[in-house]
């Protein structure tokens, strides 16, 4: 086969994408949010001059295998939902 042709090589450690957003759901993290904190966690960790692919699976991998507390990622779940709307001053 030429090696044009010839599928890219990968690292011995690569997981399917769809396992690492399943991994990510696992956590407690729904759907808008994983698509959400990917796309924050890529913009914060992307070297330039890497692929964008690359830093996307770093970035569903951390999700996938850190705990994630719910309390820091919505903080305004804790107050009333009465107080949360209040007037701005």
């Amino acid at each position: 086969m030429p090696a044009a042709l010839a599928p890219a090589v990968r690292r011995s450690e690569s997981v399917m994408r769809s396992n690492q957003i399943h991994r990510a759901l696992a956590q407690g993290i729904n759907r808008f949010e994983v698509c959400q904190l990917v796309s924050k966690g890529v913009r914060a960790t992307h070297i330039v001059g890497a692929r964008f692919e690359d830093t996307i699976n770093s970035t569903l991998e951390y999700l996938g295998t850190h705990k994630s507390d719910n309390q820091a990622m919505h903080p305004a779940s804790q107050k009333d939902g009465a107080a949360a709307f209040g007037p701005a001053e």
